[in-house]
């Protein structure tokens, strides 16, 4: 009987070593997919409150905004990125198109001009920074 379940006890181990890399697999796969589904609603709230708040700071002239999108890196924090036109970068674009003698419609000009935008979560609220695609201007505010 005791040779019986120490034999018992022995398999239970060899089972358990075993399948442990399976369950970290599975809980790595979860908590993956936990902070995916995570990062994509933020998404969310982060280009609402783009919209709501870009044009009280200046850029009331902003065409579409385009889809927020989350770049995070382990043990660094997740910074959401987009990016958006105004009346300004349009022109400029449309200017540098006609001197290379290419037309373009208002739809096409959101490169090399473009406004980015930069949204990082700073304590209860979120820090956004807004720059130029050519690095000439910067600004930030925070958002509650």
């Amino acid at each position: 009987m005791r040779a019986l379940k120490q034999l018992y006890h022995e398999h239970k181990i060899i089972t358990l070593l075993l399948t442990s890399p399976i369950w970290l697999f599975v809980l790595f796969s979860v908590l993956f997919t936990a902070n995916e589904i995570y990062k994509s609603t933020q998404e969310g709230v982060v280009t609402e409150v783009l919209n709501k708040t870009l044009p009280k700071h200046g850029y009331s002239d902003m065409y579409y905004l385009n889809q927020v999108k989350a770049d995070s890196h382990f043990g660094m924090g997740t910074t959401y990125v987009s990016s958006f036109s105004t009346k300004r970068t349009v022109k400029e674009n449309q200017a540098l198109f006609e001197k290379a003698g290419k037309k373009i419609d208002k739809g096409d000009s959101s490169l090399p001009y473009y406004k980015e935008v930069t949204v990082r979560r700073s304590g209860i609220g979120w820090k956004v920074t807004v720059s130029d695609s050519i690095g000439q201007e910067e600004s930030s505010y925070t958002v509650k």
